[in-house]
């Protein structure tokens, strides 16, 4: 995840990238995605989780929840990205909500928005939520037929400008798909106009309801092309949208690459790489499930770390940075790429592929055998600089 805007330009989200840096440096969570359930009122074809209608057996109890809370203001955790599933389906959804802000916690939450209603809007608002993200796959016919609820766009396209009217930011989500790919342009079209923020671009996670579908993935050349446009909108003046580029992290280096060559100053986003890589594995980024899991990442829900009933929040963070410490193979190896510890390559795609999490990634954008431009910075030089946790150092 990169917020691609606000990493080499200032953005929406450049607030949220200042404290998870602040975060990271004091060893502490830079970012928490709590999936508060695990059930959905949708069925989307593409579901990474196959969420549906139903409660995990072993979901937190309310009273496990909101002691969840007490352990993430203990803990410093600076924004909590409330998920599912849906987690408005939750019973306790708001007590949970109000508990967090209470907290001194950023809240931002993942939701379907079928049920944000003008009312719900203006509730999310005064409980400190200043962000919603949101998905839109396409136009209606094919929104509904993914999510295979009929209805479902026009309830976004609604929920959204509640949103707006109550003061909250919106951030657009999509997957990245051969089906999608058509649509793409068209949903940057449709984000600005419903004035949103954001813009979040992820590619296809092959598990869950979409397992095996590799095959669904848009081609290397057609990255390219998205990326290119991203830079061309970035560089136009009257555009403001925030692009956040999810699960091909090698498409960060590539635009970097992209503005060098149009004259623009990187250096910002350079010294922004000293602290995090493109992918958030091992880079403070903590998911916990809804049973409790701890995962280093909210898209390989089968890999954990632990269970948060059993382990601190300091015990957590510290398992999950540990994973920093291990360089990936192949093309993705630091002796392979000089943008190695930049980019990192998705380490999910790896898991999910191998059971070993750090092969190099094959859906790699980059060309293999093209000179690299950016003046990377020495990860050696970065940790003298005080810049990445002690426990995040290769050989700690």
């Amino acid at each position: 995840m990169a917020h691609v805007r606000s990493l080499f330009f200032e953005g929406v989200a450049s607030e949220s990238e200042t404290r998870a840096q602040q975060a990271k440096r004091l060893g502490r969570p830079s970012s928490l995605i709590w999936n508060i359930t695990n059930r959905c009122n949708l069925l989307c074809s593409h579901c990474y989780m196959a969420a549906d209608g139903h409660v995990k057996p072993d979901q937190l109890s309310d009273e496990q929840a909101y002691e969840m809370v007490d352990r993430m203001e203990e803990a410093g955790v600076p924004v909590v990205f409330l998920s599912g599933g849906e987690p408005m389906m939750r019973p306790n959804f708001w007590e949970i909500l109000k508990r967090i802000n209470k907290a001194g916690v950023q809240p931002t939450i993942s939701t379907n928005c079928t049920f944000v209603t003008p009312k719900a809007a203006q509730r999310l608002a005064e409980n400190g939520v200043r962000f919603i993200a949101t998905s839109i796959y396409g136009p209606e016919y094919y929104h509904d037929a993914l999510t295979q609820v009929p209805g479902t766009y026009q309830k976004v396209v609604k929920a959204i400008k509640n949103l707006r009217a109550a003061g909250v930011k919106v951030a657009v989500k999509t997957a990245l798909t051969r089906e999608t790919y058509e649509f793409i342009y068209d949903i940057v079209t449709l984000a600005k106009e419903l004035d949103c923020s954001l813009l979040y671009i992820c590619d296809l996670i092959t598990s869950g309801r979409s397992a095996g579908e590799e095959n669904m993935r848009v081609s290397v050349d057609q990255w390219r092309r998205l990326c290119d446009f991203v830079v061309d909108d970035m560089l136009d003046p009257a555009s403001s949208l925030e692009y956040d580029i999810g699960a091909i992290p090698s498409t960060i280096p590539y635009i970097a690459e992209k503005l060098v060559a149009r004259g623009v100053d990187v250096s910002k986003g350079l010294k922004r790489f000293q602290t995090f890589s493109a992918c958030p594995v091992g880079q403070g980024h903590m998911t916990i499930n809804s049973e409790g899991g701890v995962m280093p990442c909210q898209f390989a829900q089968d890999w954990t770390v632990g269970n948060i009933h059993d382990i601190s929040f300091d015990e957590a963070t510290s398992r999950l940075y540990e994973l920093d410490a291990a360089d990936s193979s192949g093309q993705c190896a630091p002796e392979a790429c000089d943008y190695s510890r930049i980019c990192r390559g998705c380490r999910v795609k790896a898991w999910q592929a191998t059971g070993n999490a750090f092969i190099e990634d094959t859906t790699c954008i980059l060309d293999t055998n093209g000179e690299r431009t950016l003046p990377v910075t020495a990860r050696e030089e970065a940790v003298a600089a005080g810049h990445v946790a002690p426990c995040a150092v290769s050989g700690c």
